[in-house]
């Protein structure tokens, strides 16, 4: 660009001075006309070059806004998943809350199921009971009309009662002969329930014994109770099924200041135990649902 602006000058300045020749001068003139058309030509390409220019930066531009939106979609985006996210978190929270209450209840439910069982079985056990009940007072119906004996429920259990002088003369542990008869038919009965236990009681009233057999009321209320006891096993209850107690003075049925009380106390009581197994596990827990 630049030896084509210094041959226009020597040419201009050649033909000022007239000492040029014709054809220099039609070289000198196709050299500018080349030279015009080489500016032209740049100066085409400079504004395609602008244009261009300004249409990258029309481009940046869209670009930039392009970004500035997906920036600010994702700040929102941003922002939703951090609101979703804690709310997953709140739902989690509540789902292991709930399903922690669930298993509550699912036990309780379980353990309430379990307590309703029990008591259908205390239920029966009950009813069987009550029927044995029945059974006993239609088989000794004509000794309960004599006065020899009573049978009752008390506490839940059934409760044969024999005063003393039916079974024992005063202070003495051995059987009368009207007693081992009373005995005996007791006896047949109980074999005939071979699943139930029986515990034999022995009691007396509070006036002292002391002798060469007895130091107190506990060893004679007790050696009753093994009397009897023997004698059920001869007669043929199995020995697992009875047991023997004495509780002397210490469970009166009456006022031991009267004669007719401590003749009350001196008894013995044929007691058939409850079934163990069913009341010994759930019925106390049956209030700790509420």
């Amino acid at each position: 660009m630049r030896l084509s602006t210094v041959s226009i000058l020597c040419g201009v300045m050649l033909l000022s001075t007239g000492c040029v020749t014709t054809k220099t001068h039609e070289a000198t003139l196709q050299e500018l006309e080349n030279t015009r058309a080489a500016l032209g030509s740049a100066q085409r390409t400079i504004q395609e070059q602008q244009l261009q220019i300004k249409k990258n930066q029309e481009e940046i531009k869209r670009y930039n806004d392009e970004i500035n939106a997906l920036q600010t979609k994702k700040k929102e985006l941003d922002e939703e998943y951090h609101r979703l996210e804690s709310s997953l978190n709140t739902s989690r929270s509540e789902l292991s809350d709930k399903q922690a209450k669930l298993q509550e209840l699912q036990a309780k439910l379980n353990l309430t199921e379990k307590q309703l069982d029990t008591l259908r079985q205390i239920e029966a056990e009950t009813q069987k009971r009550n029927e044995i009940y029945a059974h006993f007072v239609d088989k000794l119906q004509k000794m309960i009309d004599a006065g020899k004996l009573t049978v009752s429920i008390e506490n839940g259990r059934l409760v044969i009662n024999l005063p003393e002088d039916v079974l024992f003369p005063t202070g003495r542990t051995t059987i009368s002969t009207g007693g081992t008869e009373t005995l005996k038919e007791i006896a047949d009965i109980l074999k005939e329930l071979p699943e139930r236990r029986f515990q034999i009681e022995g009691h007396t009233d509070t006036v002292p014994i002391h002798n060469d057999r007895f130091a107190s009321n506990w060893e004679l209320s007790s050696g009753r109770a093994l009397t009897v006891v023997h004698l059920m096993i001869d007669e043929g209850v199995m020995p697992q099924n009875i047991s023997a107690a004495g509780y002397g003075e210490y469970q009166p049925r009456a006022d031991n200041a009267t004669k007719e009380g401590k003749a009350l106390n001196r008894r013995i009581e044929i007691v058939m135990l409850p079934n163990l197994d069913i009341l010994s596990n759930e019925l106390p827990n049956l209030t700790q649902t509420q």
